[in-house]
């Protein structure tokens, strides 16, 4: 079991560094809104990545058979990382870092989600992870050490990551600030596009 927790520690250190929409998304919210934005995040985040990994682990066989599921999940998911892109390059109001509402709680939760689960790589990452362990002939409790610990790195890496971020916000300009903002929205947007290129 120590080698399967010592694998999966270095398995969620690496996937934490994917520089994708997801940690654009970590870094400019928690510049803009604080740490506690980044955090919430990562937690939906790693809610998606606990549905993958089920279903990674379980199989899709019990899912249900939707024509053409593929096509319309890949369209949805460009739209709203095309409209989430848009957003960046629009004027907004910074949240205040005392509001801890719940409905604040779940737009950033909400927000980490939908990021993670709308990017089909990562779904064949989970699987191409799960079909790997294969090799190792690992028993169901080696696997879900293996996971948990994988999982538990992925949060603490990116919520180091949005600590980090709001840690240096004061060492950086209107300017630089706007600028990755910018880069986000640019991200958001590409990775749209190609999902609409994939899906076409």
């Amino acid at each position: 079991m120590l080698e399967a927790i010592s694998l999966g520690f270095f398995t969620g250190v690496v996937l934490s560094f994917g520089f994708g929409s997801v940690f654009f998304a970590l870094v400019q919210n928690s510049i803009e809104n604080g740490y506690q934005a980044g955090i919430k995040i990562s937690l939906g985040v790693i809610f998606g990545d606990v549905l993958m990994v089920g279903f990674a682990f379980l199989g899709t066989s019990f899912l249900p058979n939707i024509p053409n599921f593929s096509f319309y999940s890949r369209i949805l998911g460009s739209i709203l990382l095309i409209g989430l892109g848009i957003f960046q390059f629009l004027k907004s109001k910074p949240t205040k870092n005392k509001d801890f509402k719940l409905a604040r709680f779940f737009y950033f939760f909400g927000k980490g989600f939908l990021l993670n689960v709308i990017n089909p790589v990562n779904f064949i990452s989970w699987m191409v992870i799960s079909a790997s362990l294969k090799s190792y002939k690992y028993d169901i409790y080696d696997e879900i050490a293996f996971f948990s610990t994988c999982l538990a790195m992925i949060f603490v890496m990116e919520s180091a990551f949005a600590i980090f971020a709001y840690k240096i916000k004061d060492k950086m300009s209107d300017k630089t600030i706007q600028s990755i903002k910018y880069i986000s929205g640019l991200v958001f947007i590409g990775v749209g596009l190609k999902l609409i290129y994939d899906a076409i």
